[in-house]
């Protein structure tokens, strides 16, 4: 565990002194993690707020690697073996199956995840650093897998590491960058997008912490790295990045007035690294990142008040741990700003948060359990592919600046609804509330057992501690009495309550009995679509 040698108070970010009840943990696992399992939020909820934050900073083992579901021409891997390391085939696909293992990978890691912020974290880093397509699978997962070991870590070895990473290499044409002709794309996002931002112009070609002659030095700098064996059919072979010194800028290169003119010479393999480290001299990293850390966690609108308050805050942190990117969560999460009434479900849920945290809330692990090797990636991938409908697909960012919804102004988090979107959330509601669920193969699998979930519910016997047990853990604000009472009229339509008391009671005391479950499990169908169907289950 890193050591967090600041007290956040002490910055001017007050510590939160409230009550800590489920209201505060739901908060916290609603914005570090995907869906809310009861059994979580009433485990955190025993704690106290900081051994709740801790144990979701905690450092975790790496997941297991992506296996072969269901491709049976691949000789170097069977049918639920590990494809990683292993070779490509010449005049065999096997590529192909493999991005969807991966495709499947990421969502089966979410599933298995439990209460730690990693998984939001690396969806944070898949934003930031914006790689797009399929590629090479283990080019990307080997990328993939950086994020991972790096999600709470420190941010300028990551910056390190991924500048020289074959994925990035290949994704801003840094294996094509050479002193005869260096590419500016990778020395251009790495200032703009990676680590100070570009800010207002201030004259042609001069921005607010970096210019273009930067742009130009940093390129300059940078060339010689290229990639090898990316698609190398030869065991022996594997992806690599390589620093070729005859390829290498070895002259002197000038930084502008923003970094006081300083002249980087040749460091040869080493030069990136002293280009890193130059870069992360500048208070802006630290401020930037620290901004976007918090529209990710807190909210999209960053006033001057917060600006000073808290971002300020977190940039000391960072500054003060080296760039250590765990104290300044902590911070953040034991923040009085972070738990304020203001915070509590503002933002609209990405289709990552809500297509696999409906998958984590809903299908018990028991399920997959029961499922067939094709039939758990047959599942993964139908959720992967429904949240690219939904305009996020997770390896494939619209652009290297990543996702609109994290940095268009002024749309923000209401980017992520538009008159398409908003039909394939409803359709993903229909399918998960439908009596077949996603409905793959012959008896179909998928579905949520609801009847099994309201087990959770004390009283579920009575149909309003039912619906008030469903809402507070699915919602993060609360809703009116006529939005209830709605909700109670797709339980038991025109019915009086003892109805839905009778009827599940009968249930309970018959479980096995067809009709009778079939009639129940209809009636939470009903009422979970129109819970699924509210403008507040959008919000997190």
């Amino acid at each position: 565990m890193v050591h967090i040698t600041t007290n956040p108070t002490l910055l001017g970010i007050p510590t939160y002194n409230g009550e800590w009840t489920t209201t505060q943990a739901s908060h916290l696992l609603r914005r570090t993690g995907f869906g809310l399992r009861p059994e979580e939020v009433a485990q955190l909820a025993r704690m106290n707020m900081e051994e709740a934050v801790d144990l979701l900073l905690e450092e975790r083992p790496l997941p297991s690697q992506p296996v072969n579901y269901n491709f049976e021409d691949d000789p170097n891997v069977a049918v639920g073996e590990v494809w990683i390391g292993k070779p490509l085939i010449a005049g065999v696909n096997v590529n192909q199956y493999r991005l969807q293992s991966l495709r499947s990978w990421v969502y089966d890691n979410i599933r298995k995840e439990r209460l730690s912020v990693r998984e939001r974290m690396c969806e944070f880093w898949v934003n930031h650093f914006g790689i797009a397509g399929g590629g090479q699978a283990q080019v990307r997962y080997d990328f993939h897998i950086l994020l991972k070991e790096f999600a709470l870590g420190n941010f300028k070895e990551l910056m390190k590491r991924v500048t020289i990473d074959k994925a990035m290499l290949v994704f801003l044409n840094g294996n094509l960058s050479y002193a005869a002709s260096p590419n500016e794309n990778y020395a251009r996002e790495l200032l703009e997008l990676f680590t100070v931002g570009k800010g207002p112009q201030i004259a042609p070609g001069d921005y607010s912490n970096y210019t273009e002659q930067d742009v130009r030095a940093l390129a300059r700098a940078l060339t010689g790295w290229e990639t090898q064996r990316l698609f190398s059919t030869n065991p022996s072979h594997t992806p690599e990045s390589v620093f070729n010194p005859g390829r290498h800028d070895i002259s002197d290169k000038e930084l502008s007035y923003h970094f006081n003119g300083d002249i980087l010479s040749d460091g040869g393999i080493n030069e990136y690294k002293q280009v890193i480290d130059r870069i992360f001299e500048q208070p802006a990293v630290a401020r930037f990142i620290c901004r976007k850390l918090y529209r990710h966690f807190v909210y999209y609108k960053v006033s001057d008040a917060v600006e000073a308050e808290i971002i300020e805050g977190l940039a000391q942190i960072l500054e003060e741990n080296d760039f250590e990117i765990r104290p300044v969560l902590r911070a953040l999460f034991l923040s009085d700003h972070f738990y304020s009434t203001d915070y509590l479900g503002p933002m609209i849920k990405n289709p990552l948060q809500l297509v696999a945290g409906k998958m984590r809330t809903f299908n018990h692990d028991h399920q997959f359990e029961e499922l067939k090797i094709d039939q758990k990636r047959r599942l993964f991938i139908y959720y992967y592919y429904r949240a690219a409908a939904m305009d996020m697909d997770y390896f494939n960012p619209p652009s290297v600046a990543g996702w609109e919804a994290y940095y268009q102004q002024p749309g923000f988090y209401r980017i992520w609804i538009n008159s398409s979107t908003l039909q394939e959330r409803t359709r993903f509601a229909q399918t998960m509330t439908s009596n077949n669920g996603v409905g793959l193969g012959e008896n179909g699998f998928g579905n949520y057992d609801y009847l099994k979930w309201i087990e959770q519910i004390e009283d579920a016997t009575d149909p309003v501690k039912l619906i008030k047990g469903i809402v507070e853990l699915l919602l993060p604000i609360p809703l009116t009495e006529e939005q209830l009472t709605v909700l109670k009229e797709a339980l038991i339509p025109g019915l009086p309550d003892f109805e839905w008391t009778v009827e599940y009671g009968n249930y309970l005391a018959a479980p096995s009995n067809r009709d009778i479950a079939s009639s129940v499990a209809a009636k939470l169908r009903s009422l979970f679509r129109s819970v699924f169907g509210l403008a507040e289950f959008q919000l997190v």
